[in-house]
């Protein structure tokens, strides 16, 4: 599989999971939120987290390193935050605690709407494009 190959499947597998996500913040926000500050109390479902990212960030770390000058490198920044923070979670769980405060419900729709959109521009670039 060549580079742009691995980035348009990378792209679909992003696009449909922040699309899931976004539109369930949209249409079911207090589980969401329910379910998020659970998370938080969890030290364990933390662990279970940190070890996804990091397999996650590590295979794109891994795979899909390129840092080149168009949409490709989002994927790379994304694969090495997701490394870090599994890194951090695996380390220590509590650093989950200092999310609290975001998790909160809010009127505001912001971040959701932010996550609507790269879901929708990353199923542009991998399944339209």
């Amino acid at each position: 599989m060549d580079n742009m190959e691995l980035s348009i499947f990378i792209a679909r597998v992003l696009g449909v999971m922040y699309l899931s996500v976004g539109i369930g913040l949209f249409l079911f926000r207090e589980a969401y939120m329910l379910a998020f500050r659970k998370l938080v109390d969890s030290p364990g479902s933390a662990l279970l987290g940190g070890f996804m990212a990091v397999v996650g960030g590590m295979a794109m770390v891994t795979y899909h390193n390129l840092w080149v000058n168009d949409w490709r490198v989002i994927i790379t920044i994304i694969g090495w935050i997701a490394l870090i923070k599994g890194i951090l979670l695996m380390l220590a769980p509590a650093y989950l605690e200092l999310f609290r405060g975001i998790l909160q419900v809010r009127k505001g729709r912001g971040l959701t709407l932010a996550i609507v959109i790269f879901g929708a521009i990353f199923c542009y670039l991998g399944f339209i494009q």
